[in-house]
């Protein structure tokens, strides 16, 4: 295999790994909340070494969790983080006595490295499937994961602050909680 091919491959794979990233930057960006890009680095440092775990050691934990439970871990935490976008800006609401909506502030380091576990879940199996082909490619698989990571979560960031948020108005909560949750039912 060529440099050219495997660079193509290695950005393909880590684009292709990383449109959930994209999805959660969007669904943060149209409830107005800005990724702060310390966390965005510790959500593909996560992916990092999930994508050098699942290069390395993917038959190993094959034997312990198998993918349809890998998928299912990472779509409830997902679909959980949708339904509390949902909770705090339409049920809390309606049945708390103050009638303001829960304040969904900006990601944390501890909020980065659960969505960075969530999001990495398809990164073990890319990195695997990326590097039984060819061990060549290894760090090039890894690197390009965690490189489009990081870009695919800010591109949608920046998307959906700008252009969603200003669409959708006050629908925006309703619209967040939908794509984490459609990002979630994604990775089954």
């Amino acid at each position: 295999m060529g440099w050219l091919t495997a660079f193509i491959t290695a950005n393909l794979i880590g684009i292709g790994s990383n449109f959930d990233n994209c999805g959660t930057g969007i669904a943060y960006g149209s409830a107005q909340i800005k990724f702060p890009r310390e966390v965005m680095a510790i959500v593909n440092i996560v992916g990092f070494c999930t994508a050098l775990f699942g290069a390395y050691g993917g038959q190993i934990i094959s034997h312990y969790i198998s993918a349809p439970q890998a998928k299912w871990i990472a779509c409830i935490v997902l679909v959980c983080i949708g339904v509390f976008f949902w909770y705090s800006s339409y049920v809390h609401p309606k049945i708390s006595k103050q009638k303001t909506k829960i304040q969904i502030k900006k990601p944390g380091w501890k909020e980065g490295i659960l969505l960075g576990l969530a999001l990495s879940f398809t990164n073990i199996a890319s990195g695997f499937g990326a590097t039984v082909a060819n061990a060549a490619t290894l760090w090039a698989t890894v690197i390009s994961i965690t490189v489009w990571g990081y870009i695919m979560m800010l591109l949608g960031n920046v998307i959906g602050i700008g252009v969603i948020a200003k669409l959708l108005g006050k629908y925006a909560s309703l619209v967040s909680g939908l794509m984490l949750i459609l990002v979630g039912l994604h990775q089954l």
